[in-house]
């Protein structure tokens, strides 16, 4: 290449990578503060805990009733007050709030899942626009890369009918690139729009991402899948739940009291009565009460063994994935690409005055490209491997 088109070359690719320097940065960290408070599932999570927390506080026992009494009879006018309270057996009462408590730890549990999940959701979605970016700027450098080789084409030779033909080609593939670059801006567009879904008060005006290190997972092998201490929270409740339903065949305890102020014929009379209700007289009811509550103990039972199981095999099975995947792009950024990109700079020396060195420019530089492509993608697959398994683990504190 001749020193004017090597210039001309550099110039090129310096205005590529300079586009975009006036869009604001915003980095994962960042996205994902905004997450944490704009999002509304997360604010629609927290709203069920707040109110699982609520009925969990206190005892729940049926109000009193008090009532005033009027009597007329041949004695003449009466008043008098009634006072009633029914109060539930005293193991009901104590299961009750026990049952209503494990049931505010299952929503806080589930909130910590759902939290994981959502982050991470969002953290993908980040991830994704960043691939957008990076793929959008990869098929501009091609297009006018290709654009500069079909220059250098068109001034090399003019009669040569492979250098024609090599020409030909060329403008095809600048053609080509053209719907790539508008598909690839597209695509960035959908995926910056996507933010909004996660972070509804954030600017999208001009925001580029900023590519985020790579982040080591350190697995604690004592610590507990934030599933599994859902699963076991249902399961403690449902067990709970279960127990309270056995104590509807006791009985509650009524106790009420009347009392008459009395008039000039009859006296000031009081009355005081204690009963039980008898529940087990209709025994089919507690009875279809307890066996439904069993029923649901023993899917809760089932559900957390099932949840043990594809824990298990998924934090392995995907920690082999995320260590397989970190082995090949690190070949592909440490040793690969560094490759291709010095094989690059050796093929700006070749003579382009030849059909085998154009062919040669073209190749060694559309290689490069792929490569670059090639480690967007992979870099994509494993950050959407480390998102699999943060939501497993105990992700909450994960930025």
């Amino acid at each position: 290449m001749d020193m004017i088109n090597r210039w001309t070359f550099m110039a090129a690719l310096m205005a590529i990578s300079g586009r975009g320097l006036a869009a604001s940065p915003l980095s994962l960290n960042d996205f994902l503060n905004q997450v944490q408070t704009q999002s509304p599932d997360l604010q629609i999570d927290q709203a069920l805990t707040s109110e699982a927390a609520a009925r969990a506080n206190g005892s729940r026992i049926n109000p009193p009733m008090i009532g005033l009494m009027q009597m007329k009879d041949s004695s003449g006018t009466n008043r008098g007050l009634e006072i009633e309270q029914q109060i539930p057996f005293p193991t009901k009462i104590k299961k009750d709030i026990e049952t209503r408590q494990l049931e505010s730890e299952v929503q806080k549990s589930n909130q910590a899942y759902r939290r994981a999940l959502i982050l991470n959701k969002a953290r993908i979605a980040y991830f994704e626009f960043w691939g957008a970016f990076e793929k959008l700027n990869i098929a501009k450098e091609k297009r006018d890369w290709l654009k500069m080789h079909a220059k250098i084409s068109r001034s090399t030779t003019r009669s040569d009918s492979a250098a024609q033909v090599h020409l030909l080609g060329i403008e095809s593939e600048v053609d080509l690139l053209e719907n790539e670059v508008v598909a690839a801006d597209t695509s960035l567009a959908e995926k910056r729009l996507l933010l909004k879904t996660y972070a509804p008060d954030m600017s999208l005006t001009e925001i580029k991402p900023v590519t985020p290190p790579l982040e080591k997972i350190n697995l604690d092998p004592k610590s507990k899948s934030i599933v599994i201490q859902w699963k076991e929270k249902e399961a403690q409740a449902a067990e709970a739940n279960k127990s309270l339903q056995k104590q509807s065949y006791l009985p509650d305890i009524i106790v009420r009291y009347r009392g008459y102020s009395g008039n000039e014929l009859m006296a000031r009379s009081e009355e005081l009565m204690v009963g039980i209700t008898l529940p087990f007289l209709f025994f089919w009811q507690p009875k279809s009460e307890s066996a439904e509550a069993f029923g649901r103990s023993q899917r809760a039972q089932a559900e957390l063994k099932k949840a043990e199981l594809e824990t298990e095999v998924n934090l392995k099975s995907i920690s082999l994935k995320i260590e397989n995947l970190n082995q090949q792009l690190s070949l592909l950024d440490s040793k690969i690409l560094p490759r291709a990109h010095k094989r690059m700079a050796l093929a700006e020396n070749l003579s382009q005055r030849t059909m085998e060195g154009l062919n040669e420019h073209r190749t060694v530089m559309l290689d490069y490209l792929e490569m670059k492509l090639k480690s967007v993608d992979m870099r994509l697959e494993l950050e959407k491997s480390i998102s699999e398994l943060l939501v497993l683990i105990d992700p909450g504190a994960k930025q």
